[in-house]
């Protein structure tokens, strides 16, 4: 009986401990998501946070529905709201975690969608030539100057291609790199086009 006793209030003394840590766990979650945490009052993630809401207003369909449906088939590494903070200098001093917070702030305000019509907004899709770069920012400028049309006239391959180029701008480059760009492009439409979910 004795022992029965002890048992017991170990297990009560235990879920209590749980139960306790388990609160001061989502409190502190609550805390760092929250608006009261500094670190949301950062001057570049605010401007980041800014200019994803005026990426959502942009049209870029032609786009979002392609990434849409092959990212269903092909995960990539890092989610675009993650290669979002990318953009956002910080102190090597806590990095990776405060990288974190800012990934799980904007997924939680923002869809994947946003951040990626974010990217295609200000991505820089660089052309180097000899010893010059052309910095061609955004996905309306690199469609005027790799293919002289606006993104409303593009095909599905020039689409293609700047979508590839979004993962690495410099190894897809159109000019430099026709043959890597080609193949990049050939899977995706592959990806695009097949029924069943695929892994890459």
């Amino acid at each position: 009986m004795r022992l029965y006793k002890n048992t017991l209030f170990m297990l009560k003394k235990t879920l209590r401990i749980f139960l306790i840590s388990a609160a001061f766990l989502a409190i502190t979650i609550t805390f760092l998501l929250s608006g009261f945490n500094p670190i949301y009052k950062n001057e570049k993630f605010v401007d980041l946070t800014e200019k994803i809401n005026e990426a959502k207003k942009e049209n870029l369909k032609t786009f979002t529905g392609i990434y849409e449906k092959i990212n269903t088939k092909m995960k990539e590494e890092k989610c675009p709201c993650d290669r979002a903070t990318d953009y956002i200098p910080v102190y090597r001093h806590g990095y990776s975690f405060t990288k974190s917070l800012y990934k799980l702030k904007l997924q939680r305000e923002f869809t994947q969608t946003d951040c990626y019509k974010y990217l295609l907004l200000n991505t820089d899709f660089k052309h180097v030539y000899a010893d010059s770069t052309y910095k061609t920012f955004g996905v309306k400028e690199a469609s005027m100057f790799y293919f002289n049309k606006n993104i409303g006239q593009l095909n599905e391959e020039e689409i293609l291609t700047l979508i590839a180029m979004l993962k690495n701008p410099s190894l897809y480059d159109p000019i430099r790199n026709k043959k890597v760009v080609r193949n990049r492009v050939l899977l995706l439409k592959r990806i695009l086009h097949s029924q069943a979910k695929s892994k890459y």
